[in-house]
């Protein structure tokens, strides 16, 4: 069988077969991230007010000012010093007495009369946005946390997704497992346009969420098992890279598509375009060779020392060293639960997974969350996917210079700080004009977030000792996705008091932060590889 490692040596870290193979699949996921971070927009938020149709029936229009402030409370904020309509109530009014107004007529935010729901529908504001779930589902008052249950389900997917497609691709294959999940992007992503009710929409993105998450996690394996070791670092940064340069390119897109269905359509067809890559997308020469398929890995070997213009020595191709030869096997199972079965791994395990579960959290709640922002909505969403890419490649400068634990709990640090100022720097408690001073604290704690993202993955692929290293990994993913399904329900404490989630987020990240200090430095240190030896690291 072929000897992969030894090949490397001919092939190189990062060949131009393996940068070939790093950049197709960079663009086979990279329209996937645009359903994860869509909600925003197929989801807006916007004003409303109840519906008044006694106004049509009077000859009136339904927005004409007198019947407004006729037809609905209002109340008046002595902190923005605005009047705003009820959005949930109106006055029992009829025909006649809206035929006999006398306009204009002031609005009376005392006067005594009977209120009853909205009976007959809302009107939404459509200046900004033509039609958004929100609208068109009438997720709005009682029904108001529907919105954020939406992106909660489709986070519950992607955990779903992790998991399923995650063993999937280590019994058929790394390469049949994405395709098989961008096929399920297509097939849901199209079907989602066409949704009758909200429970099938969040039914379809459920399933998106899991293709998403499917197709990156075997595309992630697939450049990681195939480039050196000294460039997996650099290949997966740049892979996660994809889901910024997403986020920057969803701003443009959904600054020129206003209508929700149409917007998930342009955003779910790039995906067919991805399946024609199967033809030239190479399977992981690692997993083949796992498999017991050598001459298909020597095949891919074959290819790449072509296409890299090598000669790799016949020996490498047939070498007879036997795979029980190359590495002890270790014959027990181990679980989730060796992680915690000792004080020094439990101690460890409970801070790396606080820390996942609180940077996903804050992350995704950051993300899908510029529109809360002042400024505008579009050039918020730009900013903070803009904000990501130079955020990855500083932490990976950073971890080779200063380690992981000074970084990591650092830029814990600075986020959570940024975030908790970030409300107290717009208004009301700022003037308007200062709008760009909130907008920048909350990228800065945007920075900060996903840099410790970045980080968080590498540190703790360092810290589990060898034998339950992947155990480890897979429950950090699990608790990370446990963050986004909480994410979205944080930011429904807003409803209390606008700026409670950014105090969460920021308080949170603080507390993970110097959580973090308890963990050990894993630069230029020799990792562990036993269970024993797992316990004793960094004492």
């Amino acid at each position: 069988m072929v000897d992969y490692d030894a090949a490397l040596g001919y092939l190189g870290s990062l060949g131009k077969y393996q940068a070939a193979q790093v950049a197709m699949i960079w663009l086979i996921v990279f329209p996937g991230n645009f359903h994860m971070l869509s909600m925003p927009f197929i989801g807006a938020r916007v004003s409303h007010h109840c519906a008044i149709p006694e106004s049509q029936a009077a000859g009136l229009q339904p927005e004409d000012a007198c019947v407004l402030n006729y037809s609905l409370p209002w109340t008046y904020d002595q902190t923005t010093e605005t009047f705003s309509p009820s959005s949930c109530l109106r006055y029992d009014v009829s025909v006649y007495e809206l035929g006999n107004l006398s306009c204009p007529l002031m609005r009376d935010t005392t006067e005594n009369r009977t209120e009853k729901p909205c009976d007959a529908g809302w009107l939404y504001d459509r200046q900004q946005y033509k039609s958004s779930i929100f609208m068109e589902f009438d997720l709005v008052c009682e029904n108001q946390a529907l919105n954020n249950l939406a992106q909660a389900m489709y986070m519950l997917g992607v955990l779903i997704g992790s998991i399923g497609f995650g063993q999937l691709s280590d019994i058929i294959g790394r390469k049949k497992t994405m395709f098989l999940a961008i096929f399920v992007q297509v097939v849901f992503g199209v079907a989602t346009i066409f949704a009758p009710n909200y429970a099938a929409f969040v039914i379809f993105r459920l399933i998106v969420g899991g293709g998403v998450l499917g197709a990156f996690l075997s595309g992630f394996v697939i450049v990681t098992e195939l480039v050196g070791a000294d460039k997996r670092t650099l290949v997966g940064t740049l892979l996660q890279a994809a889901f910024s340069t997403a986020n920057i390119a969803l701003a443009g897109i959904a600054y020129a598509v206003r209508d929700w269905r149409t917007l998930q359509l342009v955003v779910s067809v790039p995906n067919i375009a991805m399946l024609f890559f199967w033809w030239f997308v190479g399977e992981s020469p690692r997993w083949l060779l796992s498999k017991d398929r050598d001459e298909e890995a020597e095949a891919i070997v074959r290819k790449a020392a072509k296409m890299n213009g090598v000669t790799i020595p016949e020996e490498v191709y047939s070498t007879k060293v036997q795979r029980a030869e190359k590495e002890p096997v270790d014959e027990k199972r181990y679980s989730a639960i060796d992680l915690v079965r000792t004080p020094n791994m439990a101690k460890m395990s409970v801070v790396v997974f606080l820390n996942w579960l609180v940077v996903t959290m804050v992350f995704y709640g950051l993300a899908l969350n510029t529109s809360s922002l002042a400024g505008d909505d579009y050039l918020n969403f730009f900013i903070s996917g803009a904000v990501d890419i130079v955020a990855y490649f500083i932490a990976v400068f950073a971890i080779e210079y200063f380690g992981r634990r000074k970084p990591h709990v650092s830029l814990m640090l600075i986020g959570g700080i940024a975030c908790i100022i970030t409300p107290f720097l717009a208004p009301p408690f700022l003037a308007q004009n200062l709008n760009a001073i909130s907008v920048t604290t909350s990228m800065i704690g945007k920075f900060g977030i996903t840099s410790a993202f970045t980080i968080i993955y590498i540190w703790t692929v360092e810290m589990y000792p060898t034998v339950v290293r992947n155990v480890g990994i897979g429950a950090s993913s699990m608790w990370a996705r446990v963050g986004g399904i909480i994410s979205p329900f944080v930011q429904l404490s807003d409803q209390a008091w606008g700026p409670l989630p950014y105090l969460i987020f920021g308080a949170l990240s603080v507390v993970a932060g110097l959580a973090a200090l308890l963990l050990p430095e894993t630069l230029g240190v020799p990792l562990p590889d036993t269970l024993e030896e797992g316990e004793n690291f960094g004492k």
